[in-house]
């Protein structure tokens, strides 16, 4: 068995990734007789390419004979008069270019000439005008004159064919002309808004210090809150519908209309519209209506000092509330005082009214 082994070891060293060595030259010769094939093949195609050309010479040489016989025939035998030759019919048709371009240029003076014989400027004084014009023109824009004449032209399309250079004035002069039209538009409409004011002030005539912040173009003031004082707080309504997207809703905050709040919410939503109003030096006008109980005046009479610490008045018929129960409400209690009791107190103390 050891013997065996021996064996088999003593051939592998002959063997060449499992190959004898006369394998492994007959591969190499393989590979090399592959490549010799290869640039063979090469070297053909780029004979025949040769070939090619030297054919397409040879019938290019063909066909220039008759050529050569001609200039041969003609006197010029040498490469000199056949460059010389060249170079004349380059300058003929260079020649043939500028005959070309000295027609067209030809062309539009004969439209030029033709125009101005129809409008009649041949005259002296008229081609005089003409030229003094352009003189003008050049003078204002040396880069560019017909630029002028076309600004020109544009402002009179804009000004009337009519128009004379008297009835035009400077740019700075019309420029100061618009800006005192803004504003004399500008007092006229203060004066307007004054006016309204005033007449608004004077209409009212309940002495108060400030105008309306909304006043109708006529000048009547237009209210902002229809406010109605119950006995458990305020329900409030918006009383100009036509204002509904005013800019002085955006310093109002939100809070429920219609439904009762109490004073305090209603002094915290509307204290950034007061403060408005007090920097516009105006004030916001608010109907205000009574219906509280008969016996609950003194409570009126808080609820309205405090609207009317924020908006100014317009005191409404009393009104009455729907009823909320259908059983009759309990009797009053008897005051202990014997003075008599004042339905409407305000109208005796006109110092709280206010």
């Amino acid at each position: 068995m050891a013997s065996r082994i021996a064996d088999e070891r003593e051939q592998r060293r002959g063997l060449i990734l499992g190959l004898s060595l006369a394998e492994v030259l007959l591969l190499l010769l393989f590979l090399l007789l592959l490549l010799l094939g290869y640039k063979v093949q090469q070297s053909q195609e780029r004979a025949k390419g040769a070939e090619q050309r030297e054919a397409q010479l040879s019938a290019t040489l063909a066909e220039l004979k008759p050529l050569q016989q001609a200039l041969v025939l003609g006197g010029a035998p040498d490469v000199a008069n056949i460059q010389l030759l060249i170079a004349r019919l380059q300058s003929v048709q260079k020649l043939e270019r500028e005959l070309a371009a000295a027609r067209d240029e030809n062309a539009e003076l004969s439209k030029q000439s033709s125009l101005i014989k129809s409008l009649g400027l041949l005259a002296n004084e008229r081609r005089l005008s003409i030229e003094n014009t352009m003189k003008r023109a050049a003078e204002i824009e040396p880069n560019d004159p017909p630029a002028v004449l076309k600004r020109a032209m544009d402002v009179l399309d804009r000004l009337g064919a009519a128009t004379v250079p008297e009835q035009v004035k400077p740019l700075s002069q019309m420029v100061a002309g618009a800006e005192a039209d803004k504003k004399i538009a500008e007092l006229e409409a203060n004066n307007d808004r004054l006016t309204r004011e005033r007449n608004n002030l004077m209409r009212s005539g309940n002495g108060l210090t400030y105008p309306s912040c909304w006043t109708t173009s006529a000048g009547q003031t237009e209210y902002i809150f229809d406010v109605t004082l119950t006995d458990g707080g305020l329900r409030v309504k918006d009383a100009t519908p036509a204002r509904a997207h005013d800019a002085a809703w955006a310093m109002v905050a939100s809070f429920p209309r219609g439904a009762e709040i109490n004073e305090s919410t209603f002094i915290s939503s509307t204290k950034g519209l007061f403060e408005w109003s007090k920097q516009q030096s105006c004030r916001f006008y608010t109907i205000i209506r009574d219906a509280t109980g008969p016996t609950n005046k003194v409570r009126y009479k808080k609820l309205r000092r405090m609207v009317e610490g924020s908006f100014y008045p317009f005191i409404a018929e009393p009104t009455q509330l729907p009823a909320q129960d259908v059983s009759p409400p309990p009797p009053p209690t008897p005051a202990i005082s014997s003075a008599p009791v004042q339905l409407f107190p305000w109208l005796s103390n006109p110092s709280e009214s206010r």
